[in-house]
């Protein structure tokens, strides 16, 4: 009995020491596995608001693309790359008519050029495509009926000269007496006569074409027969019909010039519009592209409506001083009709996409920064601006372009 109660109180101790093994080793790990989820939680946590800290940074100030930022040049620099700014300001929006034209050349300012005289081509001087200045020597031609001419003129202006000497000395003799009057007489109708001859003969080589002063300093030899067809204007040979060794009349066009430093643009205007057109208005002009631009004026409205469409005719003067127009193309033109409400505008130069978003180019203290803008209706070359951009923001008025290739250029650099 003593064993057996002996055996019961050793196993009984044996349990509460294991007991108290498993007790110790069991909650300190518990512990510090808690305390090593809290520490990466909070190390989480702080991440996570650091991420969000980084992207609210990001945010401010971005373009449409969002990792754009402003522009920064210099005075010189703007200047150098074509940019002005302007300060945004409420003004009128133009009423325009828009229609299409295609541009003619300016007749006032076209000229066909013939041969007053029959004769074979000698010389050409000018090619197709050639501009020349008024007076210039288109060609040479060789005439007998220019040699004739001449040589009759050569004739006369001799002969009045021998009757002004004739005359000078009966004058003199006949003033002290020594000469009869009767010999001064005659000698002065002489000379009115051979003044009347050489004017005669002059006035045939005029009608010929030669000018006067060739003509009076015309010499002898075999430059009697040579004509030189000169150029009426100034301006671009268009067409050259003739060539070396030709024989011309005075019927056939020989060149064609035009000077097409200005043009015109017919226009077909409905009936109801034709009483808001007046002479010298302004009108903008683009190309079908409308990469190229321009402004001309009304010439005038033809008074009278077209017979078979019933509609108006408008003439407008385009000046194409820089030579970007070509007779020949087909246009859009807008005519300022009259003002709308006064609206919140830019000029269509101002405007770049970025990001598939309209952009305007805005002055701060950091510089140039685009500037995402809501749109609403296009006059004359203007665009109503309906939010983004408020009275006296300034903003790129020109060389946006430039603006936006900067940018690029520099968000390109920053992914490399």
């Amino acid at each position: 009995m003593k064993l057996l109660a002996y055996w019961r109180y050793a196993a009984s101790a044996l349990a509460g020491a294991l007991l108290l093994l498993l007790t110790h080793s069991f909650w300190p790990h518990s512990e510090s596995a808690s305390s090593t989820e809290s520490a990466h939680a909070h190390e989480e946590g702080k991440e996570e608001a650091g991420h969000a800290h980084k992207e609210g940074e990001a945010e401010k100030g971005e373009s449409p693309g969002g990792e754009s930022h402003a522009v920064k040049l210099t005075e010189a620099q703007l200047k150098a790359s074509g940019i002005t700014l302007q300060t945004a300001a409420q003004a009128p929006l133009a009423s325009v008519l828009r229609l299409p034209g295609q541009l003619v050349l300016n007749a006032d300012r076209e000229a066909r050029v013939l041969s007053p005289i029959t004769g074979m081509v000698r010389e050409v001087r000018a090619q197709t495509g050639d501009r020349v200045k008024a007076g210039a020597v288109l060609a040479v031609i060789e005439s007998q009926e220019l040699a004739e001419a001449n040589a009759d003129y050569l004739a006369a202006r001799e002969r009045r000269a021998l009757a002004e000497s004739t005359f000078t000395r009966e004058e003199t003799l006949w003033q002290k007496k020594i000469s009869a009057e009767q010999d001064y007489l005659q000698a002065k109708k002489d000379l009115a006569e051979a003044r009347i001859e050489e004017r005669s003969a002059l006035q045939k080589l005029l009608a010929l074409g030669v000018s006067e002063s060739d003509a009076k300093s015309l010499q002898g030899g075999s430059a009697l027969a040579r004509y030189s067809l000169r150029a009426p204007i100034s301006g671009s040979v268009l067409e050259r019909t003739l060539t070396m060794g030709e024989a011309v009349s005075d019927d056939k066009p020989l060149f064609r010039l035009a000077d097409l430093s200005s043009l015109w643009i017919d226009l077909s205007v409905p009936v109801s519009e034709v009483t808001s057109i007046k002479r010298g208005q302004r009108v903008v002009v683009k190309d079908k592209a409308g990469a190229v631009s321009g402004e001309g004026k009304v010439l005038f409205v033809q008074p009278e409506l077209s017979a078979e469409s019933r509609t108006g005719s408008v003439r407008v003067a385009l000046d194409n001083g820089k030579g970007q127009w070509r007779p020949g193309m087909f246009v859009m033109t807008e005519l300022v009709t009259g003002q709308q409400g006064q609206v919140l505008s830019v000029p269509d130069s101002a405007l770049q996409t970025l990001e598939g978003k309209s952009v305007v180019f805005v002055a701060d203290t950091d510089g140039l920064e685009p500037r995402e803008v809501s749109l609403g209706r296009r006059s004359a070359g203007q665009v109503e601006v309906l939010s983004g951009l408020k009275a006296g923001d300034r903003y790129a008025a020109t060389g946006s372009f430039v603006l936006k290739a900067e940018l690029q250029k520099g968000e390109a650099e920053h992914e490399h």
